[in-house]
């Protein structure tokens, strides 16, 4: 198991993952088709499938959340974060993705995002 983990762990730092900027703070979100048990890296919305995630690093904290597909947008979450992405007609990565988190007293917490170039 941890020579898997390993050799996955190589593998994704080969691929870079899109870069936003979210509240000052750089944010990577690395999304992985996985119905096939494959963790085929994606960044074309169209193709992503039922097993996806996506990987987000931001400040101290690494989420792991599944895909949840609602009308109108390609949203992942946990429950408690969410990153969302609308639909757009190019199918790529959208500039200014949705990042909110849900307060234990259940208010929303959303997070300025947008895309950058480092």
């Amino acid at each position: 198991m941890y020579l898997f983990a390993l050799i996955l762990s190589i593998f994704m730092a080969y691929h870079p993952s899109p870069t936003f900027n979210c509240d000052g703070d750089i944010l990577h979100a690395t999304i992985r088709n996985n119905l096939n048990g494959d963790f085929s890296l994606t960044e074309d919305l169209e193709n992503i499938d039922k097993g996806a995630f996506v990987v987000i690093d931001w400040r101290n904290l690494s989420l792991m959340l599944p895909v949840s597909f609602n009308v109108g947008e390609i949203t992942f979450t946990d429950k408690k974060w969410l990153w969302s992405y609308q639909d757009n007609q190019s199918g790529l990565i959208a500039e200014t993705p949705r990042l909110a988190h849900r307060l234990p007293n259940g208010d929303i917490e959303e997070f300025s995002c947008e895309a950058s170039s480092t």
